[in-house]
């Protein structure tokens, strides 16, 4: 059971967007959202989350810078991203794999693929009930 975990999940697409919030809080996790990199830092400095599942093509402050400041914000360093992406390429899956983030799920989401890296998310972190 998802318990009370707070996740923020950031994507530019307000379909996708939709998507993983229902997928997740159909789950039982309790979800923030956001539309831009800027919005996305305001809420996990405000309500820290226990995980961001964070979209890496963003117009303004993409994914990228995002993952930047939160890694090196006193209050967010140690939460833990999952990227997302449509894009397939490998470029994207090298720059992912060389950051410090858990997963890139690839976009269209499967919701059982999200489900799962999220809980082994929480549960690797210790974050999870």
């Amino acid at each position: 059971m998802a318990g009370t975990k707070r996740i923020l999940v950031v994507d530019d697409d307000p379909k996708d967007l939709a998507f993983v919030v229902k997928t997740l809080e159909g789950a039982g996790y309790a979800v923030d959202r956001a539309g831009d990199g800027a919005a996305a830092l305001r809420s996990a400095e405000t309500n820290l989350p226990d995980l961001v599942v964070l979209d890496l093509r963003m117009p303004g402050m993409d994914g990228l810078a995002l993952f930047d400041k939160l890694r090196y914000g006193p209050k967010t360093r140690d939460v833990p991203i999952i990227f997302v992406s449509a894009a397939g390429d490998d470029d994207t899956d090298a720059v992912a794999s060389t950051l410090d983030a858990y997963a890139l799920v690839h976009k269209p989401l499967n919701p059982q693929e999200l489900l799962s890296e999220v809980h082994d998310c929480l549960t690797v972190f210790g974050r999870e009930t």
